[in-house]
């Protein structure tokens, strides 16, 4: 039997997912997993019902097998060392392999660039380290294998895993699927402005559309001095400015008929699998992974983030058949994103 800590040192509320999955993936598979976490981590209790709970002043004694890092940490370096030294295995979860381009620059700005570059050289040591780098698309592992490889030639690809946290009927009760949802980071990169313009347009137009906004971050101070947004404040849920819990979380992706997917720059997204979780579907960009995920008019539509008129049109073609959608949606999550799904995957990894 394989004992297994699964890392967060650096506090993402997002991951709490991530961190369940595996360690309910792990158990599943007949082994022991156990937590180390950052401290931001503490007040998610579900985490603890769960598996056990380490900080990193209490790994010393703890003999682990395996270590799977799921996110970026100025101290995965040092830890990864020290458990490479005591015999165990590491797979690093690596989300955002290294892509130098003029997108970038262009979404995140100089200084966004910069600490991306940052970010990469302090992660290159722990890929060094690793047993197995994972990725979670094929078009991540594309640009890994392109970049990084030289650093760790063993990769792997394995989708983002999610607990299933919806009602066993989601699929067939949607009708408190009212709005269309920004769910996430409230980015250039994410196109939250783009959200906001044709939030603005649709609220223009008349009163058959709602929103939905949910976000750790808080709303930029224009979008609180809009007149516009003030005057239809009742069509427009929000529900940012602190990290909301999972079960906040799940409730916006139930009152969702559609969830926003039109990033300018992206590898994965978490908010996709989660949003089929749901029974709902997306409309993304043909960027990243959404090209391997997202099926034109199965369980989402495609559409360009400056064409209004062909957004409202894709999101009018959901809504009306949303009981179809909802249905394929479950089934790619179950089939994709489940973690019961990748158990053979992940039991191959663990050996």
């Amino acid at each position: 039997m394989a004992k297994v800590v699964i890392v967060s040192l650096r506090f993402n509320p997002a991951f709490i997912q991530f961190l369940i999955a595996w360690a309910k993936a792990v158990r599943a598979l007949g082994h022991e997993p156990a937590f180390l976490l950052d401290p931001g981590y503490r007040r998610f209790t579900e985490l603890e019902l769960t598996a056990p709970v380490f900080r990193a002043e209490d790994r010393r004694g703890q003999a682990w097998t395996h270590a799977i890092l799921l996110n970026p940490s100025v101290h995965n370096r040092e830890l990864a060392g020290a458990l490479k030294r005591s015999g165990a295995k590491i797979l690093y979860v690596f989300h955002e392999p290294w892509q130098v381009s003029i997108d970038h620059l262009r979404t995140e700005g100089p200084g966004g660039t910069v600490r991306a570059f940052l970010a990469h050289r302090a992660t290159v040591p722990v890929l060094k380290l690793a047993d197995t780098v994972l990725l979670a698309s094929r078009r991540g592992l594309d640009i890994y294998e392109s970049t990084d490889a030289r650093f760790n030639s063993n990769s792997a690809y394995i989708p983002l895993i999610m607990d299933d946290e919806a009602p066993a009927d989601v699929a067939e009760n949607f009708g408190s699927k009212r709005c269309f949802g920004f769910i996430g980071a409230l980015s250039r990169s994410h196109g939250f402005d783009q959200y906001v313009s044709f939030m603005r347009e649709e609220l223009g137009r008349g009163p058959d559309m709602r929103f939905l906004i949910a976000s750790r971050n808080p709303l930029p101070s224009a979008m609180l001095k809009d007149p516009l947004l003030q005057r239809n404040r009742e069509r427009i849920e929000v529900r940012c400015g602190r990290p909301l819990n999972n079960e906040e979380m799940n409730r916006c992706y139930a009152e969702c008929f559609c969830v926003w997917n039109l990033y300018r720059r992206s590898t994965q997204s978490a908010v996709l699998p989660k949003a089929f979780m749901f029974g709902t579907p997306v409309i993304a960009s043909r960027i990243g992974s959404f090209p391997e995920y997202v099926q034109e008019g199965v369980n989402g539509r495609f559409a360009d983030a400056g064409d209004m008129a062909g957004i409202r049109s894709a999101l009018v073609e959901m809504r009306e058949n949303l009981a179809s959608y909802a249905v394929n949606c479950r089934r790619t999550f179950l089939s994709t994103f489940f973690y019961e799904s990748q158990l053979p995957a992940i039991e191959r990894l663990l050996q």
